[in-house]
């Protein structure tokens, strides 16, 4: 079992490798997009020129917080998926485009379509990167992680993009929330200040 668990490791493209790099990483994004407005019944567009800005002030956060990956590998990964959530939404790197198809192909479950109804740039990236952390952990640090209830919980998002009208960078919390991670509300955007980095 664990053969064949590595096996599917080293077959698997490497989801770091790929984001770290500006056109694959594009790439991703936009087949993330594509796949929300599939299942969610959304118009969803990136936008290559606010994608580019929050990429690169996105690798200025990677490499200011290079040691944290000797202390806590894991949280290394959490932390930096967190950070590029706070940049792309920060950048406005997806936008909604107006479709007449989508009054139709609207879905009205009560969580997570709810929130794609209501949010559906949030979802979309939220769900990258929470699907990018979940790839990245498994493949650098071979531990399987998930995303807590919270995720589903339309009132946390409703909190969420209120406070990021004050605070970009509030989305890294919110994020490590997602993800039973514990969030340091105060100070989300230093690494130095978060849980695993004091222990």
């Amino acid at each position: 079992m664990l053969q064949e668990y590595a096996s599917a490791r080293s077959r698997a493209p490497n989801a770091w490798q790929a984001t770290t790099r500006l056109s694959s990483f594009k790439a991703l994004l936009a087949d993330a997009c594509r796949d929300v407005c599939a299942a969610q019944g959304v118009s969803l567009e990136t936008s290559d020129r606010a994608v580019t800005r929050a990429f690169f002030a996105w690798t200025q956060v990677l490499e200011s917080a290079e040691s944290h990956r000797h202390r806590n590998a894991r949280d290394y990964y959490q932390f930096l998926c967190g950070a590029l959530l706070a940049e792309l939404l920060r950048h406005h790197a997806v936008h909604t485009l107006p479709s007449v198809e989508s009054g139709a192909a609207r879905r009205s479950g009560p969580t997570g379509d709810a929130i794609a109804q209501w949010w559906p740039e949030g979802y979309a990236l939220t769900h990258f990167c929470v699907d990018l952390v979940r790839k990245v952990i498994a493949q650098e640090c071979g531990e399987i992680v998930a995303a807590g209830a919270k995720l589903g919980n339309i009132k946390v998002w409703q909190s969420l993009r209120e406070n990021l009208l004050e605070e970009p960078s509030i989305a890294i919390a919110y994020f490590d929330d997602f993800m039973g991670v514990a969030p340091n509300w105060r100070n989300p955007c230093f690494v130095g200040e978060r849980a695993a980095a004091r222990h």
